[in-house]
């Protein structure tokens, strides 16, 4: 593939903010592929902050404000909060199975109930054409379902494979199982299977993985830090040759939708310092209250808007 048939357009989008009140004004580059992507350059895109909606490929650039803030988390680093241990074994009856990206109606179906509950979106404007916009050649569909007789689907993932891990596109669950916190339960579920990346599509592909296996991969990481001491647990982590990520997408410090996402820790964000030169921008924080007190010293533009 050439790099003259990789996208069609490269464009700037303006806009209103649509995580703060604050009727800021938003300028996102965007990139529009064509039928093809080349896998390699849509990796590197996602690693370096970008995100993907159908063949729109996206980052913000906003004047003034930059708190889209790219998160990502690596399942072997994760610090298992109460909270956390309880999603986990609440979900231990889940099995998730993964599909093409093919249309499949009760995914439509499951999408257009959560779209209206969660976002109050008018039937009428939740169409096919719509929802088709997650599905892409290269990406993957995860179901989760109840493990017991006739498996009712209770929420569906869209992700893509990355060189080095997945990277979330789409979420949406059933209202009726909302006790459930699938929400975080498929961010530490995926987390654990992004450390299968780089063949993630070929040994993920038509699998079933079983809600005890998330849980027992995450009691094996406890039990296997049980010897050593915080100190060397976090430079074993840090040194890891094996580095697999899960892209969570924009993190948006004191916005209610996307605030979730700093919730799992240890985590990296992308914040590339001006000052400094290095070519890697990602960061990591062992936790939100760590990351925002970082960004208040380095006075990060849009802050002042959200945080007191």
């Amino acid at each position: 593939m050439t790099s003259e048939n990789r996208y069609v357009l490269y464009f700037q989008v303006k806009g209103t903010c649509p995580y703060l009140s604050n009727n800021h004004s938003t300028m996102m580059n965007l990139l529009i592929f064509q039928d093809e992507v080349d896998s390699r350059l849509y990796s590197a895109l996602i690693s370096n902050g970008w995100r993907r909606y159908g063949k729109e490929i996206y980052r913000m650039e906003c004047p003034g404000c930059k708190l889209c803030i790219p998160l990502r988390i690596k399942a072997e680093s994760i610090q298992l909060t109460l909270s956390l241990n309880r999603i986990l074994k609440k979900n231990n009856d889940i099995i998730i199975i993964s599909n093409p990206p093919e249309f499949d109606e009760e995914h439509f179906r499951l999408w257009q109930r959560y779209s209206i509950w969660k976002h109050s979106i008018p039937l009428k404007d939740l169409k096919e054409d719509s929802y088709k916009n997650l599905l892409e050649p290269w990406s993957l569909i995860f179901e989760y379902r109840d493990n017991s007789k006739g498996r009712k689907l209770l929420a569906v993932s869209h992700v893509d494979p990355l060189d080095d891990g997945l990277s979330s596109v789409y979420f949406s669950f059933e209202p009726d199982a909302r006790g459930r916190s699938l929400g975080f339960f498929s961010i530490l579920a995926e987390s654990y299977l992004s450390s299968f990346a780089k063949k993630a599509k070929h040994l993920l592909l038509n699998k079933e993985i079983k809600g005890e296996s998330v849980s027992h991969f995450y009691e094996n990481r406890i039990q296997h830090k049980l010897g050593r001491d915080d100190a060397k647990s976090q430079a074993a982590d840090n040194d890891s040759e094996d580095k697999r990520y899960y892209y969570l997408g924009f993190w948006v410090p004191g916005a209610s939708k996307m605030d979730y996402k700093a919730r799992i820790s240890p985590f990296e964000i992308a914040i590339a310092d001006e000052n400094i030169d290095d070519p890697n921008p990602w960061k990591r924080f062992l936790s939100e209250k760590e990351a925002i007190a970082y960004l208040s010293k380095q006075k990060w533009p849009g802050l002042s808007l959200t945080i007191p």
